[in-house]
């Protein structure tokens, strides 16, 4: 007796294990035309011993193949920080992989509603101003205060955010793709809609040492859901990059913390503040006309000439600050685990979806933070005697 299976789920399957069709093929026994008719087909009917072997290979369970997909999200879909060179490749998997995590969360869903989405879309010439504000009051923050956790008030507000980390990758077949992991692709992170109506944001990061890129990328993401859901502009990265900067930091509040004479000593303090890296913040400055031409040259030119004692490295590589911060971390997945199923252990979500193998699933909750009562400190974290630099030793001469 045939089984009915779903050509696109083999597809997505395929992708995620970073293999080729035509490997697929060959270990199929069959020829590379008949592998992409089944993946384009939307119903194939294989022999039970067919699909097994397809399972087995793709190290995805049967019934994967035979729930109907969910609504698929394309390249085109994705709302990228992202070098232009990023191959399409990489983009595919990314695509696919924020349709499951998509697919997790709706099955999530129908057991415990997830938070209603709060963040609004506005049109993408909005004034950065105006979009900054409009997001501080979907968070429920005031405008002259600065975000003490950007990434669980976002997860509040409806956004789910993923961090891909190396300490679960999915497995990678081609030894041409080793070095696509999470810790080598070249994306910073992305955002795009997931759901049957491509109703619910999801932020998708790269693992990042730094506290300061981190925030940065979120804030960012969060400019692309806000000012992009119609699709990306050609100078959408420019507008998220505006935005990240005005939402961390508002112009109209920090142009009253700035001295007459604006140096970097001066601006590590409002640096660490307001949470926002020293490189964005005199891009951010001369922007809004708060350092004149000149002085916002003097001073990028300073940021990647001066270096960081502690580490050997520029300060536009590792900023003063760059240990002040615990890296923030999302939450929410993982609680919704808990609450649906009582546990957020990869086998066993894998094992009660009956759908989506454990390691998948562990790509996607590796990079969630430990259940705390509180989300981690937005303070210094505690002194540790060969790593933290005190702001004495940040002490610039005025230049």
């Amino acid at each position: 007796m045939l089984v009915n299976v779903f050509g696109d789920r083999v597809r997505a399957a395929r992708t995620l294990r970073r293999m080729k069709s035509s490997e697929v093929a060959t270990k199929l026994g069959w020829p590379a035309s008949k592998q992409t008719r089944l993946e384009y087909s939307e119903r194939a009917f294989l022999d039970p011993e067919q699909l097994a072997i397809i399972s087995s290979l793709l190290q995805f369970p049967e019934k994967y193949f035979l729930e109907p997909p969910p609504p698929p999200v394309t390249i085109d879909d994705l709302l990228f920080r992202a070098p232009v060179a990023t191959p399409k490749k990489e983009k595919a998997y990314l695509a696919e992989f924020a349709r499951a995590v998509g697919e997790v969360l709706e099955w999530l869903d129908g057991r415990h509603r997830l938070p209603a989405v709060k963040i609004p879309t506005l049109p993408a010439d909005t004034s950065m101003a105006e979009a900054g504000k409009e997001v501080r009051r979907a968070l429920s923050l005031p405008d002259d205060q600065p975000i003490p956790h950007l990434i669980h008030l976002m997860e509040r507000a409806g956004v789910p955010v993923i961090v891909r980390g190396n300490i679960q990758r999915m497995a990678i077949h081609d030894p041409e793709d080793l070095a696509l992991d999470a810790v080598t692709e070249k994306h910073l992170g992305y955002s795009t809609r997931v759901g049957e109506h491509a109703d619910r944001p999801v932020t998708v990061l790269r693992a990042n040492p730094s506290w300061e890129r981190v925030r940065w990328t979120v804030a960012h993401e969060l400019g692309h859901i806000t000012l992009h859901s119609r699709g990306l502009t050609p100078d959408s990265e420019n507008q998220a990059s505006a935005f990240a900067s005005e939402l961390l930091a508002p112009a109209s509040a920090v142009r009253k913390e700035l001295p007459a004479h604006v140096t970097l000593a001066s601006l590590t303090e409002v640096k660490l503040r307001w949470g926002i890296s020293l490189g964005a913040l005199i891009t951010h400055l001369h922007a809004n006309n708060l350092v004149d031409a000149e002085r916002f040259e003097t001073l990028r030119r300073q940021l990647y000439t001066r270096m960081n004692s502690a580490t050997g490295r520029s300060w536009g590589r590792d900023e003063p600050g760059w240990d002040a911060r615990e890296i923030e971390r999302p939450r929410l997945l993982v609680t919704w685990m808990e609450r649906c199923l009582g546990i957020a252990v990869p086998h066993a979500v894998a094992q009660m979806s009956g759908i989506w193998p454990a390691d998948l699933v562990a790509s996607m909750i590796s990079g969630q933070r430990p259940k705390v009562n509180q989300p981690e400190s937005v303070g210094p974290p505690t002194p540790k005697p060969d790593n933290v630099i005190s702001l004495d030793r940040w002490r610039l001469r005025e230049a």
